[in-house]
């Protein structure tokens, strides 16, 4: 982005200037972000010993890798409250585990009423994301992570309306620590230090799913995601596909790795799905990408042997998440080549590929969590481009066909000649005499004794359907913008604009009342440039006063509920460089009709991007929303961030 620097006349007269333009606001807090925090304590969290964590792993290995610290941590007895001048309450909390690489927040009570807003902020002051109602969970439980860091800053605000409504109660803080992979049999992870996870963490070995290699697997790819595990005694990361089934109802089956959890007591209502974190290209993205997230599911099915668990995720899948549900294949030969499809490190969507023959291990494997599997339970895959780590535990084995034989269970994962073993479908499919050891009564429950059964795309069970575009004032096209649906029963919904701003959330209950916001997270400097400072100078001279509400609310980059010398000063040095951020969150997002009680005040009965739409009784309801990019006031942004 090209700056331009202002002259030192222009900047003198700005500092100079006294005349300002009020407008009553309904904002969420009036103080720049460093003197916010600067007089919040941070709580003390229980001490964290990296020795005892490692020790542990060595004596259980597993996908972990962030450990529990037991808190007790709310809105009554932590942190500290301030009243706005606009009635709003404001409570903020930082927590903070030394040497953390990241904090995983796991919240047993979260409720966010309507008109209130919480942010979540990385160690280094930037906005992970904003969530308000639309996040509530029917359980009443959350999960919010990896924050980058060793810190987390929460940042809550409830409308005087809504006082004492809220709930926040954080129940553990889970610290991301420098993992050490030991290895302790031939077919064990290879024992190099790992010290990163998620985006951007996975070796230059694995191949993107959408590069060449991944484009005869463009529907299989949609049915798998990355597991968020969490376990009583930490927070780990896994590969999960989604399962079609003899019905071909969209049941959401999901399957991944026995071992994910093995060992551990598995917290499943706080397991977290992610769908479509892929790279949009064959190349690394400089940013990282959007994803569509489900939260919770419940436990049908699992087989140490053959390394399978079977879950059944607590929501239904989203026409919008595009979902695929994968097909399979019971027969006991091996397949004459293969891919699988994965999230090593928990980074984004990978793909391995094997050419030639598989085979059928015909040796048992002593793994390094102490659990001897039998001969003949894995098919033993020599990769050809690609490669796995941890992360990709769970990842299906795709045939010829397409169709899942097995999921991967571990092997040689480095990035020279990497060898995978996965727990054959043939094994688990009867698994033992009991349902809940086998696939077949979950893949198969209209006792059809298929041996084969081909995907699917996600099946639409009917209901409506609340669609829409969210653009600027403008008209230009905002993507990977975050829409959310809460229904009065509880239900969520999430979905991704897409490049041309829309989007469609089907499959909704009729009847029900829905709340729908967006959000984004974005750079603060996208659209900004000194030409809006210019604007906003003949505004604050009454040269030329900005007659659109959207760009008065753009203008007052530091939430001060007026447009002043002050905000030309914070803008400039954000385009200089010398701040990152504005106090402001990245984006407002309003509804494209009724959206000011009155222009000229444009915040007066605005609800912090939250609205309404009473018992749905339209199959088909059009919900367009208008996004307002703090510091843009002449309409320059870029909206494909």
């Amino acid at each position: 982005m090209q700056r331009k620097v202002l002259t030192a006349c222009f900047s003198a007269l700005a500092l100079m200037m006294t005349t300002t333009t009020l407008f009553a606001q309904e904002r969420l807090n009036n103080a720049p972000m460093s003197a916010r925090w600067a007089t919040i304590t941070t709580e003390k969290l229980p001490r964290f010993s990296l020795n005892k964590t490692l020790k542990e792993d060595r004596l259980k290995p597993g996908n972990r890798f962030a450990a529990p610290l037991s808190v007790d941590l709310g809105l009554e007895n932590a942190g500290s409250w301030e009243n706005n001048p606009d009635g709003a309450s404001v409570w903020r909390m930082k927590v903070q585990s030394k040497a953390a690489l990241g904090l995983m927040l796991l919240f047993d009570d979260f409720f966010i009423p309507p008109g209130a807003m919480l942010r979540v902020y990385h160690a280094d002051g930037q906005l992970m994301q904003t969530y308000n109602g639309l996040d509530n969970q029917a359980n009443g439980k959350f999960l919010i992570g990896l924050v980058r860091g060793e810190s987390a800053q929460l940042e809550y605000t409830e409308p005087s309306e809504f006082k004492g409504q809220g709930r926040l109660h954080l129940f553990r803080v889970d610290h991301a620590y420098h993992q050490e992979n030991l290895k302790a049999a031939d077919f064990d992870v290879s024992g190099k230090l790992n010290t990163e996870l998620g985006f951007g963490a996975s070796a230059p070995c694995n191949v993107n799913v959408n590069c060449d290699e991944g484009a005869d697997y463009a529907s299989e790819k949609r049915g798998v995601c990355r597991i968020v595990v969490i376990v009583k005694e930490g927070t780990g990361v896994c590969t999960g596909n989604l399962m079609n089934n003899t019905k071909q109802d969209g049941r959401p089956l999901l399957l991944t790795a026995f071992h994910c959890q093995d060992g551990y007591t598995p917290l499943y209502d706080l397991w977290r799905f992610d769908f479509n974190y892929e790279s949009k290209t064959c190349d690394n993205p400089n940013k990282e990408p959007q994803w569509q997230t489900l939260l919770g599911a419940k436990l049908l099915a699992g087989h140490q042997m053959s390394d399978f668990l079977l879950l059944e995720l607590s929501n239904s899948i989203p026409q919008s998440f595009k979902a695929y549900f994968l097909g399979w294949d019971r027969q006991k030969e091996a397949p004459g080549s293969a891919a699988f499809i994965h999230h090593p490190q928990g980074d984004i969507k990978k793909i391995s590929i094997d050419k030639d023959p598989l085979v059928v291990n015909p040796n048992s494997i002593k793994w390094n969590n102490d659990v001897t599997t039998p001969a003949n339970f894995h098919l033993r895959m020599d990769i050809d481009k690609g490669a796995f780590k941890v992360g990709s535990s769970g990842g299906a084995l795709l045939n010829e066909k397409k169709r899942v034989v097995g999921q991967l269970h571990g092997g040689k994962d480095t990035c020279d000649q990497p060898i995978g073993y996965f727990g054959r479908l043939f094994i688990s499919w009867d698994g033992s005499d009991q349902a809940s050891t086998r696939l077949k009564d979950w893949l198969d429950p209209s006792n059809l004794a298929p041996e084969t059964l081909d995907g699917i795309e996600n099946p639409v069970k009917g209901g409506g359907t609340i669609s829409g575009s969210v653009k600027t004032e403008r008209g230009i096209a905002i993507a990977n913008a975050r829409v959310q649906v809460l229904g009065s029963s509880g239900v969520t919904i999430t979905t991704l604009t897409d490049d041309q701003g829309n989007f469609s959330i089907d499959n909704i209950p009729m009847g029900e009342t829905y709340e729908v916001g967006a959000g984004k997270a974005d750079l603060y400097d996208n659209g900004l440039s000194t030409l809006d400072m210019i604007r906003v100078q003949k505004h604050i001279l009454n040269l030329e006063p900005l007659s659109s509400p959207y760009q008065m609310i753009a203008a007052d980059v530091n939430n001060s509920g007026t447009i002043s010398t002050l905000d030309l000063i914070q803008m400039r040095r954000v385009i200089l460089s010398l701040d990152t951020k504005f106090p402001t969150p990245t984006w407002l997002f309003v509804p494209a009709v009724k959206n000011f009680v009155d222009a000229k005040d444009p915040f007066k009965g605005l609800a912090a991007g939250i609205y309404t739409i009473p018992a749905l009784a339209n199959k088909n309801t059009t919900f367009d929303i208008i996004g307002i990019k703090f510091g843009d006031v002449n309409g320059n942004v870029d909206g494909t961030y």
